[in-house]
């Protein structure tokens, strides 16, 4: 099972993201899978919020 990112690293890279850089972009820059960026984009888009799911 994967391990889960901190609320501080979820609420940086979407902050990349709202900021106009791609989500691709955003996942080089803090280190993580582009699915990962585009994953926490979608949530925040179709959830309201970016917290880790159950």
């Amino acid at each position: 099972m994967g391990k889960f990112y901190s609320m501080d690293l979820r609420e940086r890279i979407f902050g990349h993201i709202a900021a106009g850089h791609s989500c691709r972009a955003a996942a080089r820059v803090f280190g993580v899978s582009a699915s990962t960026a585009i994953r926490l984009a979608s949530d925040q888009r179709d959830r309201g919020e970016i917290t880790p799911k159950r």
